[in-house]
């Protein structure tokens, strides 16, 4: 029998306190507490992938309202990664990845993503020293662009530069990502984790 697949708190944390709290109106957060998020108690330790998914749904209603779904998770998926790597976790692999570099990073994704959860897996399959092919056995999301997001923003913040992170054949719950980018200056690569504004191609909320 396959265990529940469960989102652990730290995720949760990382989305819904760190990068939204200010951006949830009390709207947002009563119909996030009546799907089993409730922001003004300490977070349960974990929460299912169900739940974890109605979460992501009423983020994108509530805070991308009128944006297309496509753009409104990678939208999300940017503003997880920004606040995942604020997390102590996620600064130990920022600072790994910002030595390593994108590719190298990329190699050992499975790392931070199961970090946040207890099912994620993910293959890789090199095209070059700048592209690759990623893929996860589930997106985390509705949307394969919520993980999209999440990706190009982490190739970005370990100095990729003009990064695509394109999403293919998902059936719902997996897809593969066509992922590319190029090399930035030192300067460049600097100023883009400052004020993330690294040059790259997705959908706009």
């Amino acid at each position: 029998m396959n265990p529940e697949k469960l989102v652990f708190a730290q995720t949760v944390d990382a989305l819904f306190v760190r990068a939204l709290e200010n951006r949830l109106t009390p709207a947002c957060r009563e119909h996030l507490k009546r799907a089993g998020l409730d922001l003004d108690r300490k977070l349960e330790r974990t929460y299912s992938l169900e739940q974890w998914r109605e979460f992501l749904r009423i983020a994108a209603g509530h805070v991308y309202g009128g944006v297309p779904a496509e753009a409104a998770y990678y939208s999300l998926g940017e503003r997880f990664m920004d606040a995942y790597f604020g997390t102590f976790f996620g600064r130990a692999l920022l600072g790994v990845g910002r030595l390593a570099g994108p590719r190298r990073m990329l190699l050992r994704a499975d790392v931070g993503f199961r970090a946040g959860n207890n099912f994620s897996e993910v293959k890789i399959v090199e095209r070059g020293a700048t592209s690759l092919e990623l893929w996860m056995n589930d997106v985390l999301a509705d949307q394969p662009t919520f993980a999209a997001g999440l990706l190009a923003r982490a190739v970005q913040l370990c100095g990729g530069w003009r990064v695509v992170a394109l999403p293919e054949e998902f059936d719902g719950t997996a897809a593969t990502f066509h992922l590319r980018w190029s090399e930035a200056p030192v300067e460049t690569a600097l100023s883009a984790t400052e004020d993330g504004s690294a040059g790259d191609a997705r959908p706009q909320a």
